[in-house]
């Protein structure tokens, strides 16, 4: 199998592909895989890909791919190579578009973004406003919660409901269900460096921690930013074991506005995987000046 695209679903798929039995060569024309994500972040998954004998091409260029009564043959440059690989099957997950051409918008007064994409302002009404889109059509994120999210606001702004507040990307969470998971909630280093935002950051690895290194799960690390004033959470990358589900130890404080000092008054069991975010958590506090 040839994955064309280093994407979620890529990432994802090509994994499981190569579990069940299948020889996998993903081809990605970014520098990195999961490029929406940090370098550190992709680099453990790519890490743990490769390990498990998947053969990763990152930063290539496409020349031609074709298919015959044989299979399929992707040809591509990399490192000023020009490289060929065949196999029986091709899996295009380059991007997906929202399939809305056959909705005739336009005599609806529905605008639209060159790609399908519906606009929409923050209530989630469309450019005519008795009409309402969310989810994977609209945007900006193709996530089920938050579609839900959107689905719900939409509903409740049609039906007159006051005091009403907008989804709050903000406290955008985001899975990436490879083994190890990569999850990420918040503000990340990277918004905020392009905003110019301060922030105080720390990391721990798991392969420094009891509980997982015990279960034989070394891979990646957990890192919490925050305000540097208060300690305010900001945002947090979790790469590693069950990484999906250590992520919701900050949706909650995320929502509330807490700081790192809250969480560190939080009861933390031994030995758990959970305990592992307390690291950086108290790395940051050391940081803060106590009034």
């Amino acid at each position: 199998m040839i994955v064309l695209g280093g994407g979620i679903v890529a990432c994802e798929l090509a994994q499981f592909l190569s579990r069940i039995g299948s020889r996998v060569t993903l081809v990605q024309r970014s520098p990195n895989i999961l490029r929406d994500h940090s370098e550190a972040a992709s680099a453990v998954i790519q890490e743990a890909l490769v390990d498990e004998g998947i053969e990763l091409f990152a930063g290539t260029q496409l020349v031609n791919v074709a298919s015959d009564r044989r299979g399929v043959s992707v040809t591509f440059l990399h490192d000023g190579k020009q490289i060929t690989r065949r196999a029986a099957h091709l899996f295009n997950a380059l991007g997906r578009e929202p399939n809305t051409a056959a909705l005739n918008l336009a005599a609806a007064g529905v605008r639209t973004r060159p790609n399908g994409q519906v606009i929409i302002n923050r209530w989630q009404q469309t450019s005519a406003k008795h009409i309402y889109a969310g989810g994977d059509c609209s945007g900006p994120v193709e996530i089920v919660h938050t579609a839900i999210q959107q689905g719900e606001l939409a509903a409740r702004h049609a039906a007159g409901v006051k005091k009403l507040k907008p989804v709050d990307w903000s406290l955008l969470l985001n899975v990436v269900f490879t083994d190890p998971q990569l999850a990420t909630i918040g503000r990340l280093e990277r918004e905020l460096d392009e905003a110019g935002t301060p922030y105080l950051v720390a990391s721990y690895p798991f392969n420094d921690h009891g509980k997982s290194i015990l279960m034989d799960a070394n891979y990646g690390y957990v890192k919490v930013i925050a305000e540097p004033k208060r300690g305010r959470i900001l945002g947090a990358e979790i790469v590693g074991k069950d990484a999906g589900e250590l992520i919701h130890a900050f949706s909650g404080p995320l929502a509330m506005r807490g700081t790192v000092f809250d969480l560190l008054r939080a009861p933390w069991y031994h030995p758990t995987l959970a305990e592992i975010v307390t690291y950086p958590l108290e790395e940051i506090a050391e940081k803060i000046p106590r009034p």
